[in-house]
This record gives C-alpha cells, sequence and structure tokens, in this order.
C-alpha cells in the first residue's frame, strides 16, 4: 500500500505542477475553460502567480517529498491537505452559487476522489517501509 501512496501522491503532484505550468505560460486558457473573462492586467498576473505558480510549486514541493526525500507520507499529508481545501472551497462554493456544472463538476469529482484515494492508501502507510 506505501508504494501505491508513494506513486499516487507523485502522479497528482506532478499532475498539480503540469497544470500549474501550463496556466504560468497560458493564463487566458483560464478564459477558455471557465465562462470567465481576464479584461485587466493584474487578472491575467494573479491567474499566472496563484494558479500557476502556487500550483506549480507545490506540486514540485510534494514530488521532492515523495521521490527525493522518501517521505511519501509526509507528500501525502500534503497534498490531502492541499486537496481537502480544494473540496471546501467547492463546498462553500456551493452554499454561495449552487452546485457546479461542466468542467467545474469534473474538478470537484476529480479533486474528490483523490482525496479519498490518498487518504485509503496513506492511513497505513509508513515512511521508508513497504506494508500492505
Amino acid at each position: 500500500m506505501n508504494t501505491l501512496h508513494k506513486y499516487l501522491t507523485a502522479a497528482t503532484a506532478l499532475i498539480f505542477s503540469a497544470l500549474g505550468i501550463w496556466l504560468m505560460l497560458d493564463p487566458l486558457a483560464v478564459e477558455r475553460l471557465y465562462p470567465i473573462t481576464l479584461d485587466a492586467p493584474m487578472a491575467v498576473s494573479e491567474i499566472r502567480a496563484v494558479f500557476g505558480g502556487m500550483m506549480s510549486g507545490i506540486g514540485a514541493a510534494v514530488c521532492w517529498l515523495a521521490i527525493i526525500a522518501n517521505r511519501p507520507r509526509d507528500a501525502g499529508v500534503v497534498m490531502m491537505l492541499v486537496f481537502g481545501g480544494l473540496v471546501l472551497a467547492r463546498i462553500v462554493g456551493i452554499t454561495g452559487e449552487g452546485f457546479p456544472t461542466d468542467t467545474v463538476l469534473h474538478e470537484t469529482i476529480f479533486e474528490v476522489v483523490i482525496l479519498i484515494l490518498l487518504y485509503v492508501t496513506g492511513r497505513n502507510a509508513e515512511n521508508g517501509s513497504d506494508q500492505n
């Protein structure tokens, strides 16, 4: 289970980093994905920094923890906290804006599934061991 947790965490972090790099390089992609317009230069800068920079940095940090530092449980906890925050924000959004649709619904489902998988695979994982 520890190996599965390690590679699930690393794969999730790589996806997170890749999305971050994409949005850092192409912040206007947000307009193509969502019914949002980025009319002000600072709006583009915020997408580039917050989505791009933060997502790529968190993903890289988690990859480093999981693969290089060989601390998959710690990496999994960080990723669970990140995805837990995303799911919490989705719940707040549901209460304010209603149930998500289209792309946002798919992202919400993905975030909940990843959070559950990280929890299930990580609850028995121990650093440096491979117990089933």
